[in-house]
């Protein structure tokens, strides 16, 4: 099936159309999107590139989960700032896809693969092909939180038949590991898929000795260095006796902290967050005769954001206040735990032979207009971002007053709504689905609806351009919005989709999700690797970063993917 050329909407004025006149790049293997000759687009195939010059044995990708490119100027991140000065940075570069979160895109940068044929799109998903097993008699709709499975997800994605980055590493050499480290379950599992020789990540642990409740290292062949004895280094502690900081008050109350996983925390023996996966991948390093891939997550940028409304947090205030839980530290913690990993790379004399991707999973809109219910209640912000009944999880009952018009139709099997709507209908007839997208059209801050057919998505509503604040988003949403959207359409991504305005969430007050710029602007940089620091000048996006890493190690691709295979410039390259 040929996918079709993106469609660029129509605009009052042709000012805007010539805005959104993309680039090009020379270094690209296979042309441009809406071009491809076969159905996973391009980027497969591609030759050498690099001439007689040595190329990276190794490949470091660290994932700073919600860094949006606002961010990174913000809070000034220096070592984030010079890699993407001293490496090869992509300016012009966007995440590429919808829905923009967690549990999708860790799993787009190892495989090439955008949502639409990856086996699933969002944190909803449809088991249209039975892939997980029958559904349980009370919820015959098959529908799943993909957020909650673990090795779920590759079912998911050795049925969808590719392969992923840790697969092609393990082919060029047998010998060496994979590692794939994330405090979040999820991403690790996404990130590293069932190639991984080892995934890292967080379980509940029983009490120790010294007393309390911990979390510890799990996850599949987790090495005993890491693994330790009870209360080791990589134990931290949880259970907190009510709430961890100043977590416990609106708005991070939606989502507040229950351990020091996505956090520093205050034992220096006990280090959690990013000091606890960048020292994991510095203990691998360490201790590992031979590797070939570390993926890694720094979690801490992201849930300050969740909790305090990304670059709208106010910091900490009133008494309680603790600046360790909002985004100014959490930016300057993974800034110096990118740095570490960095450095421990040059200490071991590997940087020249070890190719270091630096990018996020999505950026994060602070939610100024904000439709979700502010309820004191910790965890409260689930029922903002569900509603429905899935398979692996509770019920979801308590829809937001902006949700109702949907709701209301009595046909929602599964809906997720963060800087985005989108929604699985039980009765999927044209009828039904008519309703639900006219219920959606009257939905507060909706620009426009979408509904899916077959491989694209058509707009069923006019859209709202006076709900755009700016022209900048207006110019965004004409050359981009049609192609982001398009990437969820499968038979198993949602039946409706409805965008938002930028700063407008309906779930917690920062969030992910959607097509905004705060969304999809995130930093993708290539650095070591005998690498010049001349920049890449085209629109670079996460499904392009396998296709460009296969490219840059010499590993010939087996299977049709839908990035890009740019060629990254190169300096004279030794070896250590």
């Amino acid at each position: 099936m040929t996918q079709r050329r993106t469609r660029v909407l129509a605009v009052a004025t042709a000012a805007v159309v010539a805005l959104t006149v993309a680039g090009t790049q020379s270094g690209a293997v296979a042309g441009g999107r809406g071009g491809q000759s076969h159905p996973h687009g391009h980027g497969h195939g591609h030759g050498p590139g690099h001439g007689s010059v040595d190329r990276p044995s190794k490949v470091v990708i660290i994932v700073v989960d919600s860094l949006s490119k606002e961010i990174v100027e913000q809070y000034d991140m220096r070592n984030v700032e010079a890699l993407m000065k001293d490496g090869v940075d992509s300016p012009r570069s966007y995440l590429g896809h919808t829905g923009s979160v967690t549990v999708v895109t860790h799993n787009v940068i190892t495989s090439g693969q955008l949502p639409q044929h990856m086996g699933w799109t969002d944190e909803g998903y449809r088991d249209v092909a039975g892939v997980l097993g029958d559904p349980e008699p009370t919820n015959p709709d098959q529908l799943y939180i993909t957020s909650n499975a673990t090795t779920d997800l590759f079912k998911l994605q050795q049925a969808a038949g590719y392969p992923k980055l840790a697969d092609y590493l393990g082919t060029a050499d047998p010998s060496a590991k994979t590692f794939t480290i994330s405090p979040k379950g999820y991403a690790g599992y996404a990130f590293g898929g069932a190639g991984s020789d080892s995934i890292i990540t967080f379980g509940s642990g029983p009490e120790c000795t010294t007393g309390g409740s911990w979390r510890k290292p799990t996850g599949i062949n987790v090495p005993s260095y890491i693994l330790g004895e009870p209360c080791s280094r990589f134990w931290v502690h949880s259970g907190y006796p009510t709430f961890a900081y100043d977590t416990a008050k609106l708005p991070a109350i939606l989502y507040p902290l229950d351990s020091d996983r996505y956090v520093t925390g205050k034992d220096p023996a006990h280090q959690g967050g990013d000091v606890w996966a960048a020292d994991a991948a510095v203990a691998v390093m360490r201790n590992e005769a031979s590797w070939n891939g570390i993926f890694v997550t720094l979690p801490g940028v992201d849930k300050a954001a969740h909790m305090w409304g990304g670059t709208s947090d106010p910091g900490p205030t009133g008494t309680d206040g603790d600046p360790m839980t909002h985004l100014a530290a959490a930016t300057a913690e993974a800034d110096r735990q990118v740095g570490k990993i960095m450095g421990e790379l040059e200490a071991q004399g590997v940087l020249d032979d070890t190719l270091v991707v630096l990018t996020a999973d999505h950026g994060s809109v602070a939610g100024k207009t904000f439709y979700g219910k502010e309820v004191a209640e910790r965890d409260y912000g689930y029922y903002n971002w569900y509603y429905g009944d899935p398979e692996n999880d509770g019920v979801y009952d308590r829809p937001q007053d902006a949700l109702l018009p949907l709701v209301n139709t009595g046909n929602v099997g599964l809906s997720y709504s963060d800087s985005m709507l989108r929604v699985w209908l039980k009765d999927q007839s044209p009828a039904k689905v008519d309703e639900a997208a006219t219920a959606m059209g009257t939905m507060a801050g909706v620009t426009a609806v979408w509904r899916r057919d077959g491989d694209h998505y058509d707009r069923v509503s006019p859209v709202r351009w006076e709900r755009m604040r700016s022209w900048g988003e207006r110019v965004w949403f004409a050359s981009k919005a049609q192609e982001l959207v398009d990437t969820q359409a499968a038979d198993y991504g949602p039946d409706l989709i409805a965008t938002l305005p930028d700063d407008t969430t309906y779930s917690v007050k920062g969030d992910h999700g959607g097509i905004q710029r705060a969304a999809q602007q995130i930093p993708i940089v290539f650095a070591g690797g005998g690498l010049s620091s001349k920049d890449l000048r085209a629109e670079v996006r996460s499904v392009d970063i396998m296709p460009t890493i296969l490219r840059a190690m010499g590993i010939q691709a087996t299977y049709p993917m839908d990035g890009i295979a740019y060629e990254l410039p190169v300096r004279k390259r030794g070896r250590h």
